[in-house]
């Protein structure tokens, strides 16, 4: 049986540019998960915590998280991103049942909600919830959850595909939902603009919680119910954070039975505020740790001190890594061809890709060269232009020539160059190597390209 927002297929396409399916099956067979290291960020997280609000306030169980179910729906949020399709099928036409299935066989029941633009979660959620097929899904007979955001250059500049994977195997009781199943800071990096703290509680016995809190650098804030039952719950409040840094945040319960949790349970979330916030890892270990009183049944246990990691190796200040190339001459005309290149860059300390000119040289085959220098200014303000949450920089040079710089959660910027009506003829396989000066620094990478009938490619 297939749901679909009220009107058919073709209402998918209208609604804040999202999409929603669901999906029910007997069981998928024959289907093995290739999961791999992956963990879900805390925007991601954030996305389940207003989901489980939303659904606690029509007086549903929560959903709780599912790694197979996230890493579907991010790696299909990057497939988007990265090839610029949108779709609920994969971009190479295989369809979206059979990709979630791969992470998360044997399942009875699937849907999907699908969304291009903002990267807020709660933008992203209110979104879906106005729509009718979405918000089926978000309210739908499953009991576990994932979700994917991912960066990706548009025509319109750098916007979120985020996907959201709904599922179903049986597996989950009531009794085995956390009593914390999900919370979220919304937005997590950011300035002096107040922010959502949401935190879900369930208490599968029943009865009303003693206390909510959030655990806020080394104050505590209690939170009010904002949706649903004392044991069904969604608790929260509207916070405004000041000065400059990163702030460890932890939500925290007594149940009704004395019981207090934690969520995270052996990490806090680190909020980014102004200048000195924009850098912050998702999480940190050095929890807050003031008592904020009530009683304490069955106390969370202290984290043990995390071992000494092993020595890393030195990163190259100079490389560049995940290199990616493609150069497809046009059809019938050799001056209509394009350029694609992608590389993540070494960390580099207060990066301004905006101080300067950016100087793109590129060498492949028999001496086949590409070279394209952007300029520092378009008019009189610099052509790179960086957004509100300080993690993107953008710029469209011309009709044809566009280039994005994201910042990943390891703290090291990504680069998107796109250059069309480009003249690329004789292109031959063999050794590629490319050299990017930014912010006044070079920095290089070299790998075998592979000539295909569409191009000279680099993957």
């Amino acid at each position: 049986m297939r749901w679909l927002p009220e009107g058919g297929p073709s209402e998918r396409l209208r609604v804040c540019c999202a999409g929603a399916l669901a999906l029910t099956l007997g069981m998928a067979l024959n289907a093995a998960a290739a999961l791999g290291a992956y963990a879900p960020d805390a925007d991601e997280l954030a996305l389940l915590a207003l989901c489980n609000e939303s659904r606690a306030a029509a007086g549903l169980r929560p959903l709780v998280w599912h790694n197979g179910l996230g890493e579907a729906a991010r790696a299909h949020s990057t497939d988007m991103a990265e090839r610029d399709c949108y779709q609920h099928n994969s971009c190479n036409g295989q369809s979206w049942s059979t990709r979630i299935g791969r992470y998360y066989p044997s399942y009875f029941a699937l849907g999907e909600n699908i969304n291009l633009g903002s990267s807020d979660p709660r933008s992203l959620h209110d979104g879906w919830m106005s729509s009718p097929g979405h918000r089926a899904n978000i309210l739908g007979p499953f009991s576990e959850f994932g979700a994917g955001i991912a960066l990706g250059e548009t025509n319109f500049g750098m916007w979120a595909y985020a996907t959201e994977d709904f599922g179903d195997r049986g597996a989950v009781s009531p009794s085995s939902i956390p009593s914390l199943p999900s919370g979220g800071i919304a937005p997590r990096i950011g300035g002096g603009e107040g922010r959502d703290l949401v935190v879900n509680y369930y208490h599968h016995n029943g009865g009303a919680p003693h206390s909510v809190r959030a655990l806020v650098g080394t104050s505590c804030v209690n939170l009010s119910k904002t949706a649903g039952s004392a044991a069904n719950g969604s608790y929260g409040t509207t916070r405004t954070f000041t000065g400059s840094g990163c702030v460890p945040v932890v939500f925290e319960a007594i149940r009704s039975d004395g019981v207090r949790v934690r969520w995270p349970q052996n990490s806090a979330v680190l909020v980014g505020v102004g200048a000195g916030g924009l850098y912050c890892a998702e999480t940190t270990t050095a929890v807050p740790t003031q008592d904020c009183g009530g009683p304490n049944v069955n106390p969370s246990p202290t984290p043990s001190p995390a071992p000494t990691p092993a020595p890393t190796p030195t990163e190259d200040p100079t490389g560049l890594g995940k290199m990616r190339v493609a150069l497809k001459p046009g059809k019938g005309d050799a001056s209509e061809g394009v350029v694609q290149i992608s590389a993540k860059l070494p960390r580099i300390a207060n990066f301004d890709p905006a101080s300067g000119p950016v100087v793109i040289d590129l060498s492949f085959g028999r001496g086949g060269d590409w070279e394209q220098t952007l300029p520092q200014l378009c008019g009189d303000t610099p052509c790179l232009v960086i957004n509100k949450k300080a993690r993107a920089y953008r710029a469209k040079y011309d009709a044809n020539t566009s280039l994005a710089l994201t910042l990943g959660q390891d703290g090291a910027w990504s680069m998107r160059l796109v250059s069309r009506k480009e003249t690329l003829a004789g292109l031959d396989a063999g050794p590629v190597s490319l050299s990017v000066t930014i912010d006044g620094q070079t920095f290089t990478a070299a790998a075998d390209g592979e000539l295909k009938t569409s191009g000279l490619f680099v993957d």
